[in-house]
């Protein structure tokens, strides 16, 4: 316990020395230190938590390091090579002791905001996860829903399935679930990880809360944009991410979506509120009953109409 509350304590310390970091010389000092220090808990086998705080320490020197150097000149290098924009660069690093793909990734890491940052930390050690720097780089590529990787079964609300039962007059499948989901979904018919609904017919009103994995949402939003001519209705909650393919494939059949206010706090196994996803988001409604899910979803944000004649394979034209 002594050592952890030193460990934490030299965390605290180191954390305040970053934030009043101006040059990047004192940034590196600070991530040789933490390297150090995370090696260190790592090998003693400490506490997760303690392990994540390590490592949140070194990310948190690697982002100061990439905002301070996207806002430098690196200085060309020998005009043999003034030519090669790479190499420029890496000699200008090179003097600074910094290698090119650590600045790439450090200025990587430096795009995601403060807050989607300690969502990030908070949500590893609520779910008892490692905190990687691969993570935080998924992250900052887009890919949001990285925080689910390892975790796929996030319980929805009660509150929006009731919206959603309101808006089609009942739910008929849920093809993505398991018994603890069905406690509050309570569909006609569900189907299993074991199941696997993508292999089976879907039909009547779907109530669909896909996983979040990058592999899996893309082919059940394949599947969604696939059976939307056999079955009756359908809503599917997913993240607000108007910026991927899978996003947009959903919306090219869709009628309506309603954007959440706020994130919404997913249930644990236990039905206690648990784990909130680093963005917002959305109800996507396919079915004719437009104003029947405009009037159940209002309340919890705004609601769009989709336009399917301006939607073109899946893109908004």
């Amino acid at each position: 316990m002594a050592t952890s509350l030193t460990i934490h304590d030299k965390i605290q310390a180191a954390t305040t020395a970053i934030a009043e970091a101006g040059n990047l010389a004192d940034v590196l000092r600070l991530h040789d230190q933490a390297s150090a220090l995370e090696a260190f808990v790592k090998a003693a086998k400490d506490s997760l938590a303690t392990s994540n705080a390590a490592t949140a320490l070194k990310l948190r020197c690697e982002r100061r390091a990439g905002e301070l150097l996207e806002a430098m000149e690196i200085k060309p290098g020998p005009k043999s090579i003034a030519d090669n924009v790479s190499a420029i660069h890496a000699v200008g690093l090179e003097e600074l002791g910094v290698s090119q793909a650590q600045s790439s990734r450090w200025q990587r890491e430096a795009k995601v905001d403060e807050e989607t940052f300690e969502q990030y930390v908070t949500t590893c050690n609520e779910k008892g996860v490692e905190l990687t720097q691969a993570g935080l780089l998924k992250i900052a590529n887009g890919s949001h829903v990285s925080l689910n990787s390892g975790e796929n079964e996030w319980y929805t609300p009660r509150d929006y399935i009731e919206a959603a039962r309101q808006a089609m007059g009942g739910i008929d499948l849920d093809p993505a679930s398991c018994d603890v989901a069905q406690v509050n979904v309570q569909a006609g018919r569900f189907y299993t990880i074991e199941d696997n609904g993508l292999d089976k017919k879907w039909t009547g009103n779907v109530w669909l809360n896909p996983p979040y994995s990058k592999e899996l949402i893309g082919l059940f939003a394949a599947k969604v944009a696939g059976e939307s001519e056999r079955f009756r209705q359908a809503v599917v909650l997913v993240n607000n991410a108007t910026d991927t393919a899978w996003f947009h494939q959903m919306v090219s059949v869709a009628s309506a979506v309603c954007f959440f206010r706020g994130r919404i706090r997913f249930l644990d196994k236990t039905g206690k509120p648990a784990n909130t996803p680093v963005q917002g988001q959305a109800a996507i409604y396919i079915g004719p009953n437009v104003d029947a899910f405009r009037r159940a979803f209002s309340p919890m944000g705004f609601v769009v109409n989709v336009d399917v004649a301006n939607v073109v394979d899946g893109v908004l034209a």
